[in-house]
């Protein structure tokens, strides 16, 4: 009887996790890796943006980045969309606390998704190899792709070091 009970529960278990799906790389037609003009098409012809086309400045400091802040519609009061080569790697959400409340939305993610892969009293993460997916209080939902964002990092680490080896040298002349 025992070994029945744990089969029945080993495979409830395994059904629910089943279930789950796969983390999603964005949000309706925003897809983390599509290309800087697909990501302004995306924005004019959409129900949840107010996008007003190219800014008249930009002041980013790094080369092949680009930074679209749009204000949102019903469900969100702002979109922050960071493109990195030419390809979208993060979207920031800040979402209406008037429509959607924190629990509701952590909710619904772990319904989906499962239980996060981090928790802690600011935030809940959902995070494969390809995608991290997490939702932060008050009320913002970010997606990030994991490889671009090792990459960057990894390129932090190099300049860094860099940095560092250009100091000692610096130092070395006194």
């Amino acid at each position: 009887m025992r070994r029945l009970l744990t089969a029945i529960f080993l495979c409830g278990t395994l059904a629910w996790a089943g279930a789950q799906a796969a983390l999603s790389p964005g949000f309706d037609v925003f897809r983390l890796g599509m290309s800087l003009a697909d990501l302004k098409s995306a924005l004019k012809n959409n129900s949840f943006f107010l996008y007003s086309g190219e800014p008249d400045v930009s002041l980013l400091t790094k080369p092949n980045t680009n930074l679209i802040e749009v204000p949102g519609i019903t469900f969100f009061t702002r979109g922050v969309f960071q493109v990195v080569n030419g390809k979208l790697y993060s979207m920031s959400f800040d979402l209406d606390r008037d429509h959607v409340d924190y629990f509701g939305m952590y909710t619904a993610l772990t319904k989906k998704y499962g239980d996060p892969t981090a928790l802690d009293p600011a935030s809940a993460r959902w995070e494969n190899a390809s995608v991290r997916l997490s939702l932060e209080k008050p009320l913002t939902v970010k997606y990030i792709d994991m490889k671009v964002f090792q990459s960057l990092q990894n390129q932090g680490r190099a300049e860094k070091a860099a940095e560092t080896l250009t100091r000692e040298k610096f130092l070395e002349n006194f």
